[in-house]
């Protein structure tokens, strides 16, 4: 009898140390970005001669730039108003580093400023993500199944 109690001990320390070591492994195998809980919104809408997707920002008044490739230097050439899901863009790209505060993206995406101006918004300004990720649902520029045309840089 002591020999299956010894045997049956040994089985549950043996499981015990298996599941402590799987769940030390597994917390150690946790991704190392954010995951994005508002992607852009799917399918795609045409708007102003072009397909786009409504995608939610985390703040009004978000500025849009004349280019995506001179990062916190960029000329200002619009705002989007309104923040949440009002706004809709045409894709994006990856392209220079833009900060706010202690946010930071190289994504920027193609869009139309609430004064009628073409221009680009740092995805910093993306509701969900993390910092340097593109947003899960928006299609890249010059792809997607409507061929998302964003100008050439």
């Amino acid at each position: 009898m002591r020999t299956g109690r010894k045997a049956w001990r040994a089985a549950v320390s043996w499981l015990a140390t298996a599941l402590v070591a799987t769940g030390l492994l597994a917390m150690g195998a946790a991704p190392a970005s954010a995951v994005d809980n508002s992607p852009c919104q799917r399918p795609q809408v045409y708007r102003s001669s072009h397909w786009v997707q409504y995608c939610p920002l985390w703040r009004s008044n978000v500025p849009v730039y004349s280019s995506p490739d001179q990062g916190n230097g960029a000329t200002v050439v619009g705002y989007l108003v309104y923040g949440g899901s009002a706004n809709w863009f045409v894709g994006d790209r990856y392209r220079s580093k833009y900060t706010y505060g202690n946010y930071y993206n190289h994504w920027w995406a193609y869009t139309l400023a609430d004064n009628g101006r073409w221009g680009w918004v740092p995805e910093v300004f993306f509701s969900g993500g993390g910092n340097d990720e593109t947003d899960s649902g928006l299609y890249l520029c010059d792809y997607g199944p409507n061929f998302n045309d964003c100008p050439n840089l």
